[in-house]
């Protein structure tokens, strides 16, 4: 498997990295979790923009951005925009998506970006070759609010994201029984053995708990954790999460 760097953050080789969603709905609050993020474990930073109470103004995204970009200093940032088909608060056409992940990549503010899987394979090679082509890195993502995937359904998604030249593939899955866990456990721990690039997996809500905690045991290479508020179940306090996580290493 090939690490992958952002900025000084090698993902794919040691302990989990923690990564802390921002998810501010207008500049004042987003500015707010910069501030409290310098004192956190974070490793790097994810801003759910789809949370933005102005997501259609134009320009005001980019501009947000960029303040990012200055306040998280070395700590590398990730750009995401979650459609409601994949649990996120975005309602953007899957055309406005393509042009505002673009739009954003373009500003080469951000060292990575979110490409929901469900965009299509057409839309998602575009838009990786052109985060490529600014030195941007790909997290190719794909999530299920609902259910989990069979053990082989998904391998298949994750290889499908590797083969469409993901740097990164991510998957997250809802659990509707503790063998839903083990079933993605199972996979991440294949995947990751078989895979060229690093991958990110969760089991969502409380029963999945344990697949954001044992990442270095069954291999995933990034966790999320809350600052303030939680973007998706399951998610625990960072500094928590932290002290979990260097029990495992500490262990292993």
């Amino acid at each position: 498997m090939k690490a992958v760097k952002l900025r000084n953050l090698v993902l794919g080789e040691g302990i989990p990295k923690i990564c802390v969603p921002f998810v501010g709905k207008n500049e004042k609050e987003l500015m707010e979790e910069a501030g409290l993020c310098r004192e956190s474990p974070a490793d790097l930073v994810e801003w759910r923009a789809d949370w933005l109470e102005n997501d259609f103004v134009k320009g005001e995204t980019g501009r947000i951005l960029s303040l990012l970009r200055e306040s998280l200093e070395e700590r590398p940032l990730l750009f995401t925009y979650r459609r409601k088909a994949e649990g996120g608060n975005g309602g953007r056409s899957l055309p406005d998506y393509e042009a505002l992940l673009t739009e954003m990549i373009e500003t080469e503010q951000m060292d990575a970006v979110d490409v929901e899987l469900s965009a299509g394979s057409d839309r998602v090679q575009r838009m990786i070759g052109k985060a490529h082509d600014r030195g941007v890195r790909v997290i190719v993502s794909k999530h299920d609010f609902s259910k989990t995937l069979s053990h082989e359904e998904i391998l298949s998604s994750l290889r499908q994201m590797q083969e469409l030249g993901a740097d990164v593939a991510k998957i997250a899955m809802m659990p509707r029984s503790r063998e839903d866990v083990l079933v993605l456990l199972s996979a991440t721990a294949e995947a990751s053995s078989v895979l060229d690039v690093p991958v990110i997996t969760m089991s969502m809500g409380g029963q999945g708990l344990v697949s954001r905690l044992a990442g270095e045991v069954f291999g995933s290479c990034l966790t999320f954790g809350a600052l303030q508020a939680p973007s998706a179940p399951g998610q625990i306090d960072a500094g928590e999460l932290k002290q979990v996580l260097e029990v495992i290493h500490r262990a292993l």
